[in-house]
């Protein structure tokens, strides 16, 4: 009981501090989708579910042991937040004129989020160095203490997350109306994932 009371308000504390998934969420939030917000807080979450299972199981140390590996996930990551963050820019330029915008689908924003989360080695980093720290002698074998600890983690995680994508549907459903500012905020969004993308490549092991 003592290491749940440490751990959950741990990983509130982590969850609500702003960091590049929330940004990522609010980029995607502020893109267009209805729902994009807590589609993209969603995917992420599943990615935090795949991120505790390799931990479990030990792939994530042996890949993190690995530079070679390592810089392939980073640079894998950074292309595909740069993909997504050029792909916005140019459906705001195309809101500039009098053409309709394409706008992403909701399996794609639960995708991107996904996809975000598995190829961010910082995750899996994360996850290494944090849940261990709560691994108990009495609390039995620590493959099972490492997943019940990344589930809660996962799920504080989600909660927060979609409190933060729902933040910022409210704020693009209140300008979604305005044409300028449709166009500034997908501008902001792609602006958003380009600058988490060359944050990611800089990202040394």
């Amino acid at each position: 009981m003592e290491v749940w009371l440490l751990f959950i308000p741990a990983c509130l504390a982590l969850n609500l501090t702003p960091g590049p998934d929330i940004f990522f969420i609010l980029s995607q939030a502020l893109g267009g989708h209805r729902r994009a917000g807590m589609l993209a807080a969603l995917g992420l979450g599943i990615s935090y579910l795949g991120h505790t299972l390799l931990a479990v199981v030990g792939l994530s140390a042996l890949v993190l042991q690995s530079a070679t590996a390592f810089t392939l996930i980073k640079y894998a990551g950074a292309a595909y937040l740069l993909y997504l963050g050029w792909n916005s820019l140019r459906s705001a330029s195309r809101l500039a004129l009098p053409v309709a915008a394409t706008e992403q689908s909701g399996w794609q924003v639960f995708r991107q989020g996904l996809a975000v989360g598995l190829l961010n080695p910082k995750v899996a980093l994360f996850f290494l160095a944090f849940l261990p720290q709560f691994v108990t002698a009495e609390g039995g074998p620590v493959p099972w203490q490492l997943l019940q600890l990344g589930l809660v983690f996962t799920l504080t995680a989600t909660l927060c997350n979609g409190c933060y994508g729902l933040l910022g549907q409210r704020l693009q459903r209140s300008l979604a109306g305005r044409e300028r500012f449709s166009v500034y905020l997908g501008r902001i969004s792609g602006g958003l994932m380009i600058a988490l993308g060359a944050r990611l490549a800089l990202t040394q092991q």
